[in-house]
């Protein structure tokens, strides 16, 4: 099993000891999971933290006309979870899926928490990791609201070429809240630029 990104990663928000380390790999376990299959399904227990190595993971919703509104795309070496639902605060509403096959470590949310209590750093290292999650979902609630449709879809292809390259356009729009024939057709634009 291949813990380095998984400690790398952690390590970007301070300095983790041998205990630490050794607590991750005890409590880590490595999953596969085929193109599209889902790791959560909507109103099951999102019972996991995924840290992805390998593909990528979308996290989204239907709803109430059954339309698919993406929250987040998770691509290699970033946690995802719904934190809502693991940390049993309300019940989870969305699916998790993988858009490419894909190679996580996971771990629960009772070994989570029984790992956090022996190690004061971990501890201190998941605040900080929370906080910049809620600064990234703060980023992408000022991304979402206050660019126009057209903004959105270049700054997504200016910003982030991986999601335009790896991730079909129809999703995008999921994800940006536009329809998929005004992607196509801004896209084309855009490319016709280049």
């Amino acid at each position: 099993m291949s813990f380095e990104a998984l400690i790398e990663r952690v390590s970007n928000f301070g300095e983790i000891t041998d205990f630490d380390i050794e607590l991750i790999k005890e409590n880590f376990k490595i999953e596969h999971f085929k193109k599209n299959e889902l790791l959560i399904t909507s109103y099951e227990e999102c019972n996991k933290i995924f840290f992805n190595l390998d593909g990528i993971l979308r996290l989204y919703h239907s709803n109430e006309s059954s339309t698919e509104v993406t929250r987040s795309f998770i691509f290699e070496n970033n946690f995802c979870t719904n934190i809502i639902s693991f940390s049993g605060q309300d019940i989870n509403k969305e699916n998790i899926q993988a858009l490419e096959d894909t190679t996580v470590l996971s771990i629960t949310n009772v070994d989570f928490y029984k790992m956090l209590q022996k190690s004061t750093v971990l501890m201190t290292l998941y605040v900080k990791i929370l906080e910049t999650a809620f600064k990234e979902s703060l980023d992408q609630f000022e991304f979402l609201n206050t660019l126009s449709e057209r903004q959105r879809i270049e700054k997504c292809f200016n910003d982030f070429p991986e999601i335009t390259s790896r991730v079909k356009d129809k999703i995008i729009a999921t994800y940006i809240g536009v329809s998929p024939e005004f992607f196509s057709r801004v896209k084309s634009d855009l490319l016709k630029k280049r």
